[in-house]
């Protein structure tokens, strides 16, 4: 098709109210219908449904599986020595900055939108928490009085518009950050949270969440929003926030030199206090990372008793991309202060290298999450010498980020003990077929396709992540091995089968390692395959292990043998579970079993994949189009922006330019629209080609219109 004529102004898409400064004027004149980039953040990811909660198979079985946990999230932050914030943007390909994707969502019930997105979350953010079974809600950040107050439009309106954002942009609510305003605001805010809880109902919006935050630290006063006089509960139950976030000076923190913090808390409330209408695991308690994430291990304790026991609400991580970022600069700044020495030296190498810099930023934020361990079925618990840096809790002082002079900051300071895993349960949402990884993290510096490499560029797209690992990484002896010889294992960014990441199981000796990966709820019948694309030079006894309901301390294990040739050097492995037929299916493992004598080893797992019968094989997708370019000065590059029919059967779709028998990837995206920026010229005219992709991981029918750069 000819070129359409060039956009008059930049062609990026820009983000909802990202334009005039006047949020409430912004708000009341905004429709995403008749918004020409609205489409391309929106989100059709439908929220997984979570298996039900199994103790046997839990990293720590006595953990109770109703204690929940939140977080304030953004989606991109740049992890270099300067600050930039890119969560409005939902993927970038040719990215030059380095930025930090989250991984863990199986410790996650409620996600927050947070930094600069405001009412609408990332598109991308919302892809990912949704595919992994929690919610995402968008951010009302101090909103303006007109909100609320009527003056312009009445509370039901303005709860009818915020309900249709969430509507259309695919997102489940809003935490409603409200602080500072007179006792008479205070209702109005109570009144409109009833008003969007009707509105959402009206529009069929089953899964409408509404988290309340306004600085208090005592749930007992504010619980479930100001004002209840007497202790009595505020308005029908239905109609109030469904959880709220109680500020994190309940903990001793304070921010950098006091600011911002409520006053510390000597008691919880208990159940009793809050009120029988209410569950106290509605009620989450923040924790501001600020002071670094071993300030996780100290405070933790007082809501939830680590690996099993009493809890008095659930947590809230404020900001974990962001306090783990500033610990790893006040880190990284002590080095650079300290005496350049060669471990020194060789430490900030380790910090800032490119060929390191991620795995030694990924192994912080793992610790962060699984524990000190770095496994999170390990009890993480502190060592004396720890306990004595922690001290008792009635000794607490305030803890902040802010450096004293000649003092070490907190960041530094607090050890890492205890992960989240010590506190709250792993949640999955493997409980049908077809379920398929191929370990894709959400970025990467190439990317493959088949086992091809099809992109050499760094990238980042949270909304195409795959499913990970429920456990990263819970090693294990295997088959009368010991703990001091278990082999590696961690993501894998220079090869993959399909996106931008494999996993790498590698060492120098080896005793028997089990790593328990995912945790499933599978009825197996005749026809469930399970299937694993592998390379390695030195396969060795690689094997799969299987895990039952019935029997949940016993692993089945199956050698991976009788495989078939693919592209790139990888190799499928497939084989029938017909022997199990009428089992429950609660864990999937990999496992390498002790070799005759030590050895060298690596293999890099690029699929696992459970399927049933063969789906439908997808058909192209429909209506295709360029609908704006603009070619850039010199005429070698452009910009175009593409649209297409969405089919909800999609998982999601690949994007590339086609000259000849090769091709280039553009872009994976689970969404019907996509923006490139600056396609590359290498002829007189581009075939763009599309391809979708089904959830049993198979590519479809694909469909190609052709760019024209004259």
């Amino acid at each position: 098709m000819a070129a359409v004529a060039q956009a008059p102004r930049d062609m990026a898409p820009q983000y909802p109210f990202s334009g005039p400064k006047d949020h409430w004027e912004a708000f009341k004149a905004y429709d995403p219908v008749s918004d020409p980039d609205a489409p391309h953040f929106r989100s059709h990811v439908p929220r997984a449904k979570r298996i039900t909660p199994f103790s046997a198979t839990q990293a720590h079985p006595r953990l109770d599986a109703a204690v929940s946990g939140a977080t304030l999230l953004a989606a991109y932050l740049t992890l270099s020595d300067t600050d930039i914030d890119l969560n409005r943007t939902r993927y970038a390909v040719g990215s030059p900055d380095w930025v930090h994707v989250e991984r863990f969502w199986q410790f996650q019930d409620v996600v927050v939108g947070w930094n600069t997105t405001g009412l609408v979350p990332n598109p991308s953010l919302i892809d990912v928490a949704h595919r992994n079974g929690a919610r995402c809600l968008g951010t009302m950040f101090q909103p303006d009085p007109r909100f609320f107050n009527e003056a312009e439009l009445s509370r039901p309106a303005v709860a009818g518009k915020l309900v249709d954002l969430a509507k259309y942009f695919g997102f489940d609510g809003y935490f409603v950050n409200f602080e500072g305003y007179t006792e008479k605001d205070a209702s109005a805010v109570q009144d409109l949270i009833a008003d969007m809880q009707k509105a959402a109902r009206q529009a069929g919006l089953v899964d409408f969440h509404i988290q309340f935050y306004n600085g208090y630290t005592d749930a007992r006063d504010v619980w479930p929003g100001f004002p209840h006089p007497n202790g009595t509960p505020r308005g029908a139950s239905e109609d109030r926030a469904n959880s709220m976030m109680i500020d994190q000076g309940w903990s001793n923190y304070a921010m950098t030199r006091g600011c911002c913090s409520g006053p510390p808390l000597a008691n919880l409330p208990t159940p009793t206090e809050l009120g029988q209408n209410y569950n106290p695991f509605d009620v989450y308690y923040g924790l501001q990372l600020y002071p670094g994430p071993g300030y996780l291990g100290l405070i933790g304790p007082t809501v939830i008793e680590p690996n099993g026991g009493k809890a008095s609400g659930g947590l809230q991580i404020y900001s974990v991309e962001d306090g783990l970022r500033k610990m790893r600069r006040a880190r990284l700044d002590a080095l650079r202060a300290a005496a350049p020495t060669e471990t020194v030296l060789a430490e900030i190498k380790h910090l800032t290298n490119t060929a390191t810099r991620r795995s030694a930023w990924y192994d912080l934020h793992r610790k962060f999450w699984s524990g000190k361990s770095g496994n999170p079925a390990m009890d993480n618990a502190p060592t004396a010498a720890e306990q004595a840096i922690y001290g008792p809790a009635a000794a607490r002082k305030l803890y902040t980020d802010y450096q004293a002079p000649g003092k070490e900051t907190d960041q530094i300071r607090l050890p890492i003990t205890y992960g989240v895993a010590n506190f709250i349960a792993e949640r999955s949402v493997i409980g049908s077929l077809p379920f398929v990884s191929h370990f894709n993290t959400g970025d990467g510096d190439r990317f493959f396709v088949g086992g091809v490499k099809v992109a050499e560029t760094p990238w980042y797209n949270l909304g195409i992540q795959d499913i990970l690992p429920t456990w990263t990484w819970w090693k294990q002896p295997m088959q009368g091995g010991n703990t001091d010889t278990l082999l590696d294992v961690d993501y894998d960014f220079t090869d993959a089968y399909d996106g931008g990441a494999s996993i790498r199981i590698s060492g120098d000796k080896n005793s028997g390692t089990d790593i328990r990966l995912y945790k499933t709820h599978i009825a197996v019948d005749a026809a469930t395959t399970l299937g694993l694309i592998y390379k390695s030079e030195t396969p060795g006894d690689l094997k799969v292990g299987l895990v039952f309901e019935d029997a949940p301390n016993v692993t089945e294990w199956l050698p991976v043998t009788k495989t078939t040739a693919l592209k790139g050097g990888w190799r499928r492995w497939r084989q029938g579970l017909k022997a199990y037929k009428g089992r429950t299916l609660a864990a999937l493992s990999l496992g390498v079993a002790r070799p005759a004598k030590p050895l060298s080893y690596a293999v890099n797992i690029g699929q696992i994949a459970l399927t049933t019968a063969a789906d439908k094989a997808l058909q192209a997708p429909k209506s295709l189009a360029i609908t704006a370019t603009q070619i850039h000065p010199g005429g070698q590059t452009a910009d175009l922006r593409l649209a297409w029919t969405f089919d909800a059967g999609v998982a999601y779709y690949d994007l590339f330019a086609a000259t000849g028998k090769s091709r280039t990837w553009l872009g994976r995206v689970a969404n019907d629209t996509y923006y490139i920026k600056g396609l590359r010229r290498d002829s007189a005219s581009t075939v763009l080609q599309l391809v979708p992709y089904g959830r049993d991981g198979q590519a479809g029918e694909p469909v190609a219109t052709k760019f024209n750069w004259t």
